[in-house]
C-alpha cells in the first residue's frame, strides 16, 4: 500500500507516497516523527474520519475506545540524541533488542530498547510528525534489509568493475588503486581518470 495517513499541526491528510519514501524524507531533515502501525480495518475508519473534518484524536474527551483505531503500535520514531531511526516490535513493547536505522542502514542493536520501555521515551511523545501505515514491523524490516542487500551488491558490482577495466590518471601519470574516486598518488588538486582498455 502506497498510502499513509499523517498529522499535520492543524490538519489531518492522506498521503499518495510511499511509507519509506516519506520517512528517509523526514530522516534526512532531521524531523522528529513517530510512525504507528494500523490494520486495513482501522485505516479504513481512518480515511473516513478525515472525510468528516479530522481524526478522532483530536475531539476532547475522546475515550480509547471510541477513536476506532489502536494510536499505540508505536513501530519507527526519530532518536534526536542518537540522530537515528528506532524502530519497535509493537507486539513486544518491553523486549530488549531493537533495530535502528541510519544513514549507513539498518543495524541491529542487542541492547537497544523499544520505543515504550527506551529511557528517553517521553522526549519521543513530543514529536512534530504521526504517520500512520498498515505496514507492519516485519514489512519495514524487510524493506530496509532488502535494500541494503540492493546497495551492498552494486557497491560490490562498482568496485569489481573498476578491477577489472582498470584506471589511470592523466594529471601524474600513475594508476589508480583502490575506486573511481581514488586520488591518493596524485600530486595535483585535480585527479583526472580516464578508462583504460588495453589491462
Amino acid at each position: 500500500m502506497s498510502k499513509i495517513i499523517v498529522m499535520l499541526e492543524n490538519e489531518d491528510r492522506e498521503l499518495n507516497m510511499s511509507l519509506y519514501d516519506f520517512i528517509d524524507e523526514q530522516y534526512r531533515k532531521a524531523n522528529s516523527i513517530m510512525v504507528c502501525h494500523v490494520t486495513e480495518e482501522e485505516y479504513s475508519n481512518m480515511e473516513k474520519q478525515i472525510k468528516s473534518g479530522c481524526l478522532n484524536e483530536r475531539l476532547p474527551r475522546i475515550t480509547v475506545q471510541d477513536m476506532g483505531y489502536n494510536r499505540f503500535r508505536y513501530v519507527v520514531t526519530y532518536n534526536r540524541l542518537e540522530n537515528n531511526l528506532l524502530v519497535s516490535d509493537y507486539d513486544n513493547p518491553n523486549k530488549i533488542g531493537s533495530y535502528l536505522i541510519d544513514s549507513e542502514g539498518l543495524h541491529y542493536d542487542e541492547k537497544g530498547y523499544q520505543i515504550t520501555n527506551h529511557p528517553m521515551a517521553r522526549g519521543f511523545a513530543f514529536c512534530s510528525l504521526r504517520i500512520y501505515t498498515t505496514e507492519s514491523y516485519r514489512d519495514i524490516i524487510a524493506h530496509y534489509e532488502a535494500r541494503q542487500t540492493i546497495d551492498e551488491l552494486i557497491q560490490q558490482k562498482t568496485k569489481e568493475l573498476a578491477e577489472l577495466i582498470g584506471h589511470h590518471c592523466r594529471t601524474c601519470n600513475t594508476e589508480c588503486c583502490g575506486g573511481l574516486g581514488d586520488n591518493n598518488n596524485c600530486d595535483r588538486w585535480s585527479h583526472d581518470i580516464s578508462l583504460n582498455f588495453s589491462k
